[in-house]
């Protein structure tokens, strides 16, 4: 078994100095390359730390949970920003049902200014569930707690972290692979941009439904600029975005519609409807995320199934495995798998659709 000594004559430093780097002593003035040598000396010789057998690279030792688990969650937004995104209203339904049939008890974080007193609001939990997009920093103050989390809908790329996501760009590409094998050559897009829900303020990340789109673009020669509308992710932004395409000129529009929401993809329909454009026969509009009204719209949406709920009941049982048998140094990544549900409002292309 290496010892710090080995570590120590490897990386050419003191002893003293890799005992404090591998324990994080944030006294200890040292480069960022003598800091990088001495873990990878370290992670070579298959050297663990009191710290990474307790929970992972960085983690205060963890309890086993004794008596009834008490877990909370903490969400990115606010209890009415939650109303108006059944995405995320769906996650947490799947995160209280598989608490209930656990006998987990959950209690719920909503604003994020809170996260400045989590540390103290998380005393006597067992475990926390993280919701949404937070900042590297963050997700930093969140895994420094000496309670577990997971992560839902934001993959956490460090290790000993667990997170449970939906693969975006994959599902997107599945949606694209259907129109252009339906015949559609001419699809424009309606939706977000940017990661609307990151509030990491250093880094402005692309939506990863827009991002796809954008390569397929490039790869296929799908629209011009002029069919890219990016807007906000409600039914109004839809319309809206929607109806200043029509009436850029009804002759010029593509034959299909990738739209990154079915929010958004509600109010584009609805726009279609009073310019009278007929769908699917003079447009196909493929949505996102098959919320429960998606099937029962007219025409009845096609659109990506995300199993929501099954990410919220995989995050709970991943973080009671936790609490119950400990932390692992590894972490886990699970990635829920999505459907396309096709229906009345897409449809082949026919030749004299336009």
């Amino acid at each position: 078994m290496p010892t710090l000594k080995d570590i120590a004559q490897e990386a050419e430093v003191s002893i003293s100095t890799v005992s404090r780097v591998l324990n994080y002593d944030e006294t200890l003035s040292v480069s960022e390359e003598t800091r990088r040598k001495i873990f990878e000396v370290a992670e070579r010789m298959k050297y663990t730390t009191v710290k990474r057998k307790n929970g992972g690279i960085g983690r205060q030792p963890r309890k086993k949970a004794e008596g009834p688990i008490r877990l909370g969650m903490v969400h990115w937004f606010s209890a009415y920003e939650e109303l108006e995104d059944p995405y995320y209203l769906s996650i947490r339904f799947g995160v209280e049902k598989e608490c209930r049939q656990s006998g987990a008890q959950l209690e719920r974080i909503f604003r994020r200014e809170d996260l400045t007193a989590l540390k103290a609001s998380s005393e006597g939990l067992h475990g926390l569930i993280v919701l949404g997009h937070f900042s590297n920093e963050e997700v930093e103050r969140m895994l420094e707690l000496p309670i577990p989390c997971v992560f839902l809908d934001h993959p956490v790329e460090r290790t000993g972290a667990d997170y449970v996501v939906i693969d975006l760009a994959h599902a997107a590409a599945d949606a694209l692979d259907y129109l252009m094998g339906a015949g559609h050559r001419h699809i424009g897009y309606v939706g977000m941009g940017k990661d609307e829900q990151s509030h990491d303020s250093e880094r402005v990340e692309l939506d990863a439904r827009y991002e796809t789109f954008l390569r397929y673009q490039e790869q296929h020669g799908l629209c011009t600029s002029e069919d890219i509308h990016v807007c906000g992710g409600t039914a109004a932004d839809g319309f809206r975005a929607m109806e200043a395409a029509i009436l850029a000129g009804p002759e010029n529009l593509p034959t299909a519609f990738f739209v990154a929401s079915d929010s958004v993809a509600i109010g584009a329909l609805k726009a279609l409807e009073q310019h009278h454009l007929a769908v699917p026969e003079r447009i196909s509009i493929v949505g996102f995320n098959d919320i429960p009204t998606a099937e029962y719209l007219t025409p009845s949406l096609s659109t990506v199934k995300t199993h929501t709920e099954l990410m919220g009941e995989t995050g709970v049982q991943l973080l009671l495995h936790t609490v119950r048998n400990g932390a692992n140094e590894v972490g886990r990544k699970v990635i829920i798998p999505t459907e396309l549900m096709i229906r009345n409002s897409s449809a082949p292309l026919h030749t004299d659709t336009q």
